[in-house]
């Protein structure tokens, strides 16, 4: 039997495991910490179920195959996506992504309008700022995005960004549904409280899993890890660690930024209105986003968890949307050698979600 190596037990770990099971290999899991799943992994504080960022799936129409997937583990609950934004300037709670509706209710309506007749061509945008002004106008841009991007990305400037090739038409304004999505994917949650913790065991069932256990050192041209000492060898190697630490950063270290997390419980069955759980600051707050979690997870209770995000470098949770980072990591990923491969949103540099890591776990077992 064939024998595979997948370093890292988080939710690209696990499913690529679980598919090269399904293929007929041998695998061993490399995880360094006690426990699979990564940042996908449910926890409860005080009872109330919640995850390390909000985890929902998000699933294209066209690629209803992805949840026929999920659904052989998971029972599925669809969900509707709705978010508020934060405008400080205006003191005011707008829906997100902006919608053309609200624009009669803000102050300075008449200039909104006024520079949405003058938008230039967004194929002339030099950056993330310019991108943005050029698809909605600079007090959309100021009120939605501006302090809100700085934030995120912990930069001084948005004009730094220049991957921000999201649309070739720009940003749109939305019209009719506030819903997130609308008619172009389904978002969806597990119906067990422990979110999608059953099919991480289930992913690895049959495999062998070390756990506590850091890679020391690759070796992949002769296809084994170092681990405490001693180094284990594959057929195939399969990473989800970051495609830097593999080649032990010989071109640098990649950009990433983190989130720390505050979990409040309050007194009362819910805090935020139906059918709104995101709530995003733009504004000067040190926080980006509060999130209700027992409206995603369905947890029944008199009190309810908030759970308030600060950007942090503390951790690696979103690749930078910067093209020298980008090139960066592409010539990490051009040293892969025959049969190893790298998986994930670390091991790809690239903010995939789940249904993607799932897509792409499908393509690679086509190649091996």
């Amino acid at each position: 039997m064939k024998k595979a190596l997948v370093v890292g037990g988080g939710f690209a770990g696990c499913t690529a495991a679980y598919m090269l099971k399904q293929k007929g290999f041998n695998v061993t899991i490399v995880e360094a910490s006690h426990e699979l799943g990564g940042g996908c992994r449910t926890y409860f504080y005080h009872g109330h179920p919640f995850t390390y960022g909000p985890r929902h799936l998000l699933i294209d129409l066209k690629e209803m195959y992805v949840w026929d997937y999920f659904s052989k583990f998971l029972k599925l609950r669809k969900l509707k996506h709705h978010c508020l934004t934060y405008v400080s300037d205006d003191n005011k709670f707008y829906t997100y992504p902006i919608h053309k509706a609200e624009i009669n209710g803000m102050p300075d309506k008449d200039r909104v309008y006024r520079e949405l007749l003058k938008r230039k061509d967004i194929k002339s945008a030099k950056n993330f700022e310019d991108y943005w002004i050029r698809s909605v106008g600079k007090t959309l841009y100021d009120k939605f995005i501006h302090k809100y991007s700085e934030k995120m990305w912990q930069m001084k400037d948005n004009r730094s960004i220049d991957e921000f090739s999201f649309s070739p038409k720009g940003v749109a304004l939305k019209q009719g549904s506030k819903q997130c999505f609308d008619k172009k994917k389904i978002i969806a949650y597990p119906v067990e409280l422990d979110g999608y913790n059953s099919y991480f065991d289930r992913c690895v069932e049959g495999c062998k899993v070390i756990y506590n256990s850091y890679v020391e050192k690759f070796n992949l041209k002769k296809k084994r890890v170092l681990v405490k000492g001693k180094w284990f060898s594959a057929d195939i190697v399969v990473s989800s660690a970051s495609i830097d630490l593999v080649f032990d950063y010989k071109f640098g270290e990649l950009k990433y930024i983190g989130r720390d997390f505050l979990k409040i419980i309050l007194p009362c069955k819910q805090v935020t209105p139906e059918p709104y759980y995101y709530l995003h600051y733009a504004g000067d707050e040190p926080y980006t986003r509060v999130m209700e979690y027992k409206l995603l997870t369905g947890y029944k209770s008199p009190d309810t968890l908030i759970v308030v995000e600060f950007p942090s470098f503390g951790n690696k949770l979103y690749p930078y949307p910067l093209k020298s980072e980008i090139r960066k990591a592409n010539k990490y990923l051009a040293l892969l050698p025959e049969d190893c491969y790298s998986i994930g949103r670390m091991g790809k540099y690239h903010y995939d979600n789940m249904d993607i890591i799932v897509k792409d776990c499908m393509k690679l077992m086509e190649y091996i």
